[in-house]
């Protein structure tokens, strides 16, 4: 008695990569051929979103790296009040969003502050922080911004109180001049911290804190004896000590 044997009339190896398609091709694609071709459908339509969003995000980014240059341009051309106006052209377009829009909201604000149109800087400055994404330089000159509108404001404790939460969210710089000289001294996050500092110290003048101006003179000196405030804040020591 002949037994049966299941594909009898195959001459394809088992296991090999022709009995696969093989069955593929006789068995699986005949029950289950719809929905094969169903998945890969949606696969192929996933895909194209996702390349779609890929080229959308990246005309986008085009698009605002165009809107950002255009104040850009004029700012470098020394023409402030068409670059005031670019600007905010961009921020209100809605086309700039994130980073972009951070960047464009600085420039303005301190466009804004030279012409001492000191609300809608600070407005601005707000802007920045709220979508500088993390980036430091960005988030910390617009938090210097508001220190500067304090002041112009006269709001020195305001100032003071912005300024010293500055100098110690960015300051790192420990005094230790071995390890300065060495490179193993900590590093400031950002390098506006003396002027940080050097405002600070005209702030506590106008509150008539001498003490306080002169300890932070000192400290301009201590852990940035090589920058441009250092000799400002060694004159000013000099009077604050002259009898």
């Amino acid at each position: 008695m002949n037994e049966t044997k299941p594909n009898s009339n195959s001459n394809v190896a088992p296991n090999s990569a022709d009995a696969l398609f093989e069955y593929l091709k006789e068995d699986f694609f005949p029950k289950h051929g719809t929905k094969v071709i169903i998945v890969l459908l949606i696969i192929a339509v996933a895909l194209y979103a996702v390349v779609s969003n890929l080229k959308s995000s990246s005309e986008k980014e085009d698009v605002m790296a165009e809107e950002l240059g255009k104040g850009l341009n004029y700012i470098y051309a020394g023409k402030g009040d068409s670059a005031l106006v670019a600007l905010e052209g961009s921020i209100q377009s809605g086309n700039l969003k994130g980073l972009p829009l951070a960047k464009a909201s600085l420039l303005a604000g301190n466009i804004h502050l030279q012409n001492n149109s000191l609300d809608s800087a600070e407005t601005l400055y707000k802007q920045a922080i709220s979508n500088a994404s993390g980036v430091e330089l960005i988030a910390s000159a617009a938090e210097h911004g508001l220190a500067v509108v304090a002041m112009e404001r006269q709001n020195y404790p305001e100032a003071i109180s912005l300024l010293n939460a500055f100098a110690n969210k960015y300051g790192r710089r420990t005094g230790d001049l071995a390890k300065r000289y060495a490179k193993t001294e900590p590093m400031d996050k950002v390098p506006t911290v003396p002027d940080a500092l050097w405002k600070l110290t005209l702030c506590y003048l106008e509150t008539s804190d001498k003490a306080k101006a002169a300890q932070t003179a000192e400290k301009i000196l201590k852990l940035y004896g090589d920058s441009q405030k250092a000799a400002d804040a060694a004159k000013l020591l000099a009077t604050l000590t002259e009898k």
